[in-house]
């Protein structure tokens, strides 16, 4: 699919730049007729404008998994925020999404020398985002973290967790048919950008902002393909250990998604009141 949509665009710019060849040596007697597009009215520029920046901003977002702990109203202020911080400072996403990414490239080789079972990237996401959860008792106990996860079968206290890569897809909200329409959206709106640039056409600020979220959402969607979409409920691990407590294996303090956020927002603007 990614190769066809890269042919389709090459395709079309290749078109574009013939087109505006043609009109630059054509003779001056001879009046061009501009394309359709080149007409447009505020709504269809604003439209367009607010449907990429949704794309970028709601859908491009792969948030962690919720405890089952957290109420409705502490994940939508969760998910609100993510989205005000994606608005303010779309670099934060990517900084978050290239983080991420490299963690899971480590816990994928880390964790296939270690366990007897196919792991995948798409298993080192998801651990990531918390979707391993102890449970003690039958009661949800802790999100387990990788290296809380090894820890935790090599001392025998719980079974390996044998969830599959596609049962994993299928918790996910996203498929890559949902990803790829979105990319449309957003590459559809960077070719008439290019398009315009190539025609020599007006462009507005606001069209030159979110073009800047478009290159962003790229980098997004790129290093989380992998990454499940929206999953609202984590795989029970059960502890199954009658000579050890869990708290004598992992720490139990967890943290908030959210002033994670905030840590990363206060590192970053730090970092550049340095420079």
């Amino acid at each position: 699919m990614r190769s066809l949509l890269l042919l389709y665009i090459i395709l079309y710019l290749v078109a574009v730049i013939q087109a505006a060849n043609t009109t630059t040596t054509t003779s001056e007697s001879f009046k061009f007729e501009a394309p359709t597009f080149t007409t447009r009215i505020i709504w269809s520029i604003i439209s367009n404008c607010v449907l990429t920046l949704f794309a970028c901003i709601y859908s491009a977002i792969h948030p962690n998994i919720p405890s089952p702990k957290d109420s409705s109203f502490l994940i939508l202020r969760r998910r609100l925020g993510i989205m005000i911080m994606a608005l303010i400072a779309p670099e934060l996403i990517v900084t978050w999404a290239i983080r991420q990414w490299f963690s899971a490239r480590h816990v994928t080789r880390h964790t296939r020398r270690a366990i007897y079972y196919t792991w995948t990237q798409t298993h080192s996401f998801f651990v990531l985002m918390g979707g391993f959860m102890l449970y003690v008792d039958k009661k949800p106990y802790y999100t387990l973290h990788p290296d809380d996860v090894l820890e935790l079968i090599r001392a025998e206290c719980i079974d390996v967790p044998t969830i599959t890569a596609k049962q994993i897809h299928d918790k996910s909200k996203g498929n890559a048919i949902s990803k790829g329409l979105i990319i449309l959206q957003v590459t559809w709106f960077v070719m008439q950008f290019i398009t315009r640039v190539i025609y020599h056409l007006e462009i507005t600020q606001l069209e030159v902002g979110t073009l800047a979220f478009a290159v962003l959402s790229f980098l997004t969607y790129a290093v989380w393909w992998n990454k499940p979409l929206n999953v609202q409920c984590p795989h029970p691990v059960y502890w199954k250990s009658t000579e050890s407590k869990p708290e004598n294996h992992v720490d139990v303090h967890e943290g908030d998604q959210f002033t994670g956020w905030m840590i990363l927002a206060i590192e970053s603007l730090n970092s550049i009141a340095e420079l």
